[in-house]
Formats: C-alpha cells, sequence, structure tokens
C-alpha cells in the first residue's frame, strides 16, 4: 500500500475481530443499517478497498443522511478542493444529540473548516482519552499521527497500543510495518507484515505491503514474488509494482 494512500486512511476497523460496540466509536444513529453500513466501508478502507469503502459510506448517508461519522468518512476521502463543501454538509447535521466521539470529531470538523492543514494532534488525544478502551479511538490516532503529522514514534506507540487492545486487527500490523521501515528498523518493519498476512490472508494488499517492504530492502526477486501474488488476487496495480521490481533486478 503506498504511503499517499494513506493520508486519507483515518478511519479504519474490522467486524470479525469483536462486536461493533467493542471495536467501534459509538454513533448517535438510530439507523441499525446506516451503522452497519459504515462500519462495513471502515473494513473496506482498512484493507484498501477505496472505492468499495466510498460506496458503502454513500450507503450508509442514504440510510441516515444524519450520520455524522459517515460524513467524516466523505470528508477524509475527498480531495482537497471538495472538502470545504463537505465540511460544510457535515457541519449542518443537528449536533444536539451528539455524543462525545462526535463532538470531537465535530470540532475538529470546524477548524478544517477554516484551514484544511490544521493537524488534529489535540482531537486525537482527546478521543483516546474519553475512549480509552475503544479500538477504533486509537487507531485514528495512530494514523493522524503517522501519515497527517509525520509522526512515526507518536503513531507506533498509538499502535503498539492497538496491537495490545486487539491483536488480530490485520490493517495496524500494516501501518506498523511501515512505520518501522519509515524508522529504518527492517527487521520489525518485516515482522509486523508478516503479522499482517497472518491475520489477513486473503487480502491481496497483505502482500502488496509484503512487496513494498523488499522493494525497500532492494531484495527485488522477492519483492516481484509478493506483488505478482497481490496482483494475482485482485490487485491490479501491483502488477505494475512487481514489472517495477524486476526492471531493478536487471539494473542490479
Amino acid at each position: 500500500m503506498k504511503t499517499l494512500l494513506f493520508s486519507l486512511v483515518l478511519l479504519l476497523s474490522s467486524t470479525c475481530l469483536t462486536t461493533a460496540q467493542d471495536f467501534y466509536l459509538p454513533s448517535s444513529s438510530k439507523s441499525k443499517k446506516a451503522v452497519a453500513l459504515l462500519h462495513q466501508a471502515a473494513e473496506l478502507y482498512g484493507n484498501v478497498h477505496f472505492a468499495q469503502g466510498n460506496k458503502k459510506t454513500a450507503e450508509a448517508l442514504v440510510e441516515d443522511p444524519n450520520l455524522f461519522l459517515a460524513h467524516v468518512n466523505a470528508v477524509q476521502f475527498a480531495s482537497k478542493a471538495e472538502k470545504p463543501a463537505i465540511i460544510e454538509k457535515a457541519l449542518a447535521v443537528d449536533a444536539s444529540n451528539f455524543n462525545e466521539a462526535e463532538k470531537i470529531m465535530r470540532g475538529l470538523m470546524e477548524k478544517w473548516a477554516q484551514d484544511l492543514d490544521y493537524l488534529p494532534t489535540e482531537e486525537m488525544e482527546a478521543l483516546v482519552a474519553a475512549y480509552p478502551k475503544t479500538p477504533q479511538a486509537t487507531e485514528w490516532a495512530s494514523l493522524h499521527a503517522f501519515f497527517t503529522a509525520k509522526d512515526a514514534d507518536a503513531g507506533l506507540a498509538y499502535a503498539q497500543k492497538l496491537a495490545k487492545m486487539s491483536p488480530k486487527y490485520g490493517p495496524n500490523y500494516n501501518t506498523m510495518g511501515y512505520m518501522y521501515i519509515k524508522k529504518g528498523e527492517m527487521d520489525k518493519a518485516k515482522a509486523a507484515l508478516e503479522k499482517y498476512i497472518a491475520t489477513t490472508p486473503k487480502e491481496p494488499n497483505a502482500y502488496d505491503s509484503m512487496g513494498e517492504y523488499y522493494m525497500n530492502a532492494k531484495d527485488y526477486a522477492k519483492s516481484a514474488e509478493y506483488y505478482d501474488k497481490a496482483a494475482k488476487m485482485g490487485l491490479a496495480a501491483a502488477k505494475e509494482r512487481a514489472d517495477k521490481a524486476r526492471e531493478m533486478m536487471k539494473q542490479k
């Protein structure tokens, strides 16, 4: 998975690991279907199925146009030019019955309405403090720290906490792998990405990420092998990366 994609990946979770009540931040929506669709979108985003995740987010908003966290999803996955209009729509949702998570994220939307480059470090700290036992809160904090604030140490601290809370949640190991690569700790990066494969063996992105690990490690034969596997599993973009790895092999 490419780092540029991760810059948008802020809302991730997985229904197969714990109950929704245990893993996800709460929603004030009374539509169980809308909330279920929101959770499905988060799971898809977590494993880099962005188009499908966006579709589920849109479906959730059809079921409940006031589902605030779905509006937050829409903001995250929009282009910078599109964000202001989406933020305005999010802020138009009646906040009178919002829970603490929604209030925190609404405050963030207000700041982004003024400055799209605002770093939400304080909001993520507040979210984790309000929901210390809710994995999704810690995940959002981890992703914001690493991919938005570019702070690998802070992101890793949250990710390690999340790994203890939800040890079978694969996407977190993916994020940890990239954090360790950024820090130059390649053995730890490999171990984290191996856990991603072990926990999500049917996800092509797990193999694509390992392909990128080996690309960074300059083992181009292994890189091409993993990229090819990801491509065969349906991740079309991995084919081009496999070809690049083979080109690098010729140049060695």
